[in-house]
């Protein structure tokens, strides 16, 4: 990656930010800082702007249901990734978010489903390199993806979640329902999962822009 940052997007609806949530997601930052080997700093979704100065993007989870999101905010951040041409990674609402920025849909789930659990491999991707057929991952989710963008690749689903995991090569965009930031010594899978992303968005150099004379 260049000598930018990496900006982690809290799609969280904002009065939901308590204290206790808004330690949690500085925990989260650090922890993909650790990974990352880079700066992360951490952005509100309603007031992202743009991309200035970011290598890559993760865009968070969210507690809160959409139906109390502001919809105007999320109709500028999916503006604001249209306009931004470097690796995304979205995370349970993030790839959510992606989803429906790309035509997709999103639907209640009849019951949330939350605790670490297994998820099959179904795809090729570096997103879920070096990880085998299965991945034990930690799920806390009350929607789902039901229908996927034509230009999107699932990489994963398990038995109650069609939609684990996706990728969009022609944008750079990766999405995953499960929480790859919530592992443990016991369950490191999602630290690999993260791992690959990073990977995968330091490989990717911005295109040159050649002045016409």
């Amino acid at each position: 990656m260049g000598a930018g940052c990496i900006d982690f997007v809290l799609t969280e609806h904002p009065p939901a930010v308590t204290r206790v949530v808004e330690r949690d997601y500085e925990d989260i930052r650090r922890r993909l800082e650790r990974l990352a080997g880079m700066r992360v700093r951490s952005r509100c979704y309603a007031d992202v702007g743009n991309f200035d100065g970011a290598d890559a993007v993760v865009l968070s989870g969210s507690f809160a249901p959409w139906a109390v999101h502001d919809s105007a905010a999320i109709t500028r951040l999916g503006e604001d990734l249209a306009g931004f041409r470097g690796p995304v990674l979205g995370i349970c609402a993030g790839m959510q978010l992606l989803a429906m920025f790309a035509g997709g849909a999103v639907a209640r789930r009849a019951r949330p489903d939350v605790g670490f659990g297994p998820v099959a491999v179904v795809g090729i991707d570096g997103l879920l390199a070096g990880l085998g057929p299965t991945v034990t991952v930690y799920k806390h989710h009350a929607d789902d993806v039901v229908a996927v963008p034509d230009e999107f690749v699932v990489l994963a689903r398990s038995e109650d979640c069609a939609v684990e995991a996706f990728s969009a090569p022609g944008r750079l965009w990766w999405g995953t329902q499960f929480h790859p930031e919530r592992f443990d010594a016991e369950h490191p899978d999602g630290a690999f999962v993260l791992r690959n992303f990073f990977a995968l968005a330091g490989a990717w150099e911005p295109p040159v822009l050649l002045e016409h004379e």
